[in-house]
């Protein structure tokens, strides 16, 4: 599509992605075998303040955490698809933690 329209193309790939969103659920964990907490004797849980890989509800609460930053950025979602949001000539597409950005301004596509 980019080469077809003649559009600047950049990819994003959101590292740790998961974990960089704050879970709305109150989930405990006991600590690995092996981690070692100076915890008195007493049975030790721990809270979870961020997402983890592998979580029910990761994958819906990292897109949106990622829906929000964008829509603040002023992208609207596209109706025709959930994975697709514009603003000004800018479009990018989102694929779980990847995402592509097009457009004709160089300059609008690198400072997304």
């Amino acid at each position: 599509m980019s080469k077809l329209y003649n559009l600047n193309t950049r990819s994003i790939d959101f590292v740790l992605s998961y974990p960089q969103a704050e879970i709305k659920s109150i989930l405990y964990l006991h600590p690995l075998a092996g981690v070692i907490i100076n915890n008195h004797g007493q049975d030790l849980v721990l809270k979870l303040k961020k997402n983890l890989y592998g979580l029910k509800d990761a994958r819906r609460t990292w897109q949106e955490h990622l829906s929000s930053g964008l829509e603040e950025m002023g992208f609207k979602q596209c109706m025709a698809d959930q994975c697709v949001r514009k603003r000004d000539g800018i479009i990018i597409t989102v694929y779980v933690d990847d995402c592509l950005v097009f457009g004709n301004n160089k300059g609008k596509v690198d400072e997304v």
